[in-house]
């Protein structure tokens, strides 16, 4: 019993993960919770991932870990006349760095540049953020997540010298990085690192980077893919060699996101049959050939351009729960395409729960029959058109979205300047009061409606439980 009531506690602590006030709770409790605390409050100390910090409490963080540093390190600073006053004397009562999971690389002299009475030479800065990383690398035992980026690219030492034979990073399941890092690390990675779940590459693209062609090939089970960078030179020859690279995981592969550009030929991405999300960022123009693109087990997609998306959908298996199209980029000649799309949605997708979807005139028709055939619909968002501040008829939603058969829609956001006359929208919202729990109601709203009566009509409804919220608390 004595053991089994840590294992319990570790485990109701574990689901508190992101709940960083109530973490701070736990450790005032005992020792116990406080032991149990500890490693999940520092696991992603060195991540951007992790809850946002205010440079002060940075700086507090960056002294602490260079409390680690070990003799021999502290004395190399000493001896190029790098002033260690700065670092905490009193021993941690935790060796708070060995529970680091999650590493993104940063320019450390950059947050701790203050501590310092005169500015540091480029070799001094050189020898703090190289011992920095090697303690880093070296004392955390389990690293699941990193991050390189161009900061520590252009330093003189070699950061390549920090990854050679890291047994630590053979546990390594996912890796964000910029393109442009020096090749050598792409290759070392791929000798240490073959278990990487998740992939994101960020920046211009390279011209031969066999590395990196490399380290994608090696991975065993490579399940997400992202691409965030920037079109580079020989950007068709890059994708042809990225597509390749990456067709030899075309049965673990769920996950192609490209943010920005997908940067995989379309004769290519058929061949990911298993994929479940996919997204075709803002400057995916080149679509020719998708109607041809069949994705049976597709779940999620989004888009920002029209092209040929409703052939897309056609050729889903009636999967697909998330569809968000953001075409905020096009200004005009796109409602027949929307409307073509939506069609297409309601006939193909029974399963359908999430929707974003731009308005566009004589849209009324089609998003209604969508409302009736997708009765597992739990959100939905639309948002108005071109230009920006153009007044949107809300009324007109209003009366579409009365005709939803879907038990399950408890969220609705409607993103512009919407007009609504006040007994439409009580209308509306009277309906409301039969279901059993309360709506998630946002809009954007032409701030000529707003007055005393539509505001108290709100208020009202809000405190009447029909609505979770107070849409105007967020104008």
């Amino acid at each position: 019993m004595s053991k089994l009531i840590p294992d319990i506690f570790a485990l109701i602590i574990k689901e508190l993960d992101n709940d960083y006030n109530t973490l701070f709770r736990c450790l005032l409790v005992n020792k116990l919770w406080c032991k149990l605390t500890i490693p999940i409050l520092w696991k992603d100390c060195l991540s951007h991932n992790s809850k946002p910090i205010s440079h002060e409490k940075n700086i507090s963080l960056i002294k602490i870990l260079f409390s680690f540093l070990s003799e021999e390190s502290k004395n190399l600073l000493i001896m190029n006349e790098i002033n260690l006053s700065f670092i905490q004397t009193q021993t941690p009562l935790f060796n708070y760095i060995s529970y680091c999971k999650s590493i993104i690389t940063f320019d450390v002299t950059e947050v701790i540049k203050n501590c310092f009475e005169s500015p540091l030479s480029q070799n001094q800065k050189n020898i703090i953020d190289k011992e920095f990383y090697d303690m880093v690398f070296d004392k955390c035992s389990y690293l699941n997540r990193l991050g390189i980026f161009h900061k520590l690219c252009y330093k003189k030492y070699d950061m390549v010298n920090f990854m050679k034979l890291k047994d630590n990073l053979s546990n390594l399941v996912e890796l964000t990085c910029t393109q442009y890092i020096d090749e050598r690390i792409f290759y070392n990675l791929a000798e240490i690192c073959v278990n990487i779940k998740k992939l994101e590459l960020r920046g211009n693209n390279q011209n031969n980077n066999q590395g990196l062609i490399k380290l994608i090939e090696v991975q065993k089970k490579l399940e997400y893919f992202t691409y965030g960078g920037k079109r580079g030179q020989n950007w068709d020859n890059f994708c042809e060699v990225i597509g390749q690279a990456l067709i030899k995981h075309k049965n673990t592969l769920k996950h192609i996101h490209g943010k920005t550009r997908l940067c995989i030929p379309l004769n290519i991405l058929y061949s990911f049959v298993n994929l479940e999300t996919l997204t075709l960022g803002y400057s995916t123009k080149t679509m020719d050939g998708l109607h041809l693109v069949k994705l049976p087990k597709l779940l999620k997609l989004r888009v920002c351009h029209l092209t040929e998306v409703k052939e897309l959908i056609q050729n889903t298996s009636g999967y697909l729960k998330t569809i968000d199209i953001h075409n905020q980029f096009a200004k005009k000649n796109i409602t027949e395409d929307i409307i073509q799309i939506v069609i297409a949605i309601y006939q193909n997708c029974p399963k359908l729960e999430h929707l974003c979807i731009p308005f566009v005139d004589t849209i009324d028709d089609a998003l209604g029959d969508l409302l009736v055939h997708c009765n597992q619909l739990e959100y939905i968002q639309i948002y108005g058109g071109f230009p920006s501040d153009e007044s949107l008829n809300g009324d007109v939603i209003l009366k579409i979205l009365s005709k939803s058969t879907s038990k399950k829609l408890e969220r609705i956001e409607m993103k512009g300047s919407w007009k609504f006359s006040v007994d439409p929208l009580k209308e509306f919202l009277n309906d409301l009061k039969e279901r059993n729990y309360s709506l998630y109601f946002k809009f954007g709203l032409n701030y000529d409606c707003l007055n005393e009566e539509f505001s108290s009509i709100i208020q009202n409804f809000v405190d009447d439980n029909v609505l979770r919220i107070n849409p105007l608390d967020y104008l």
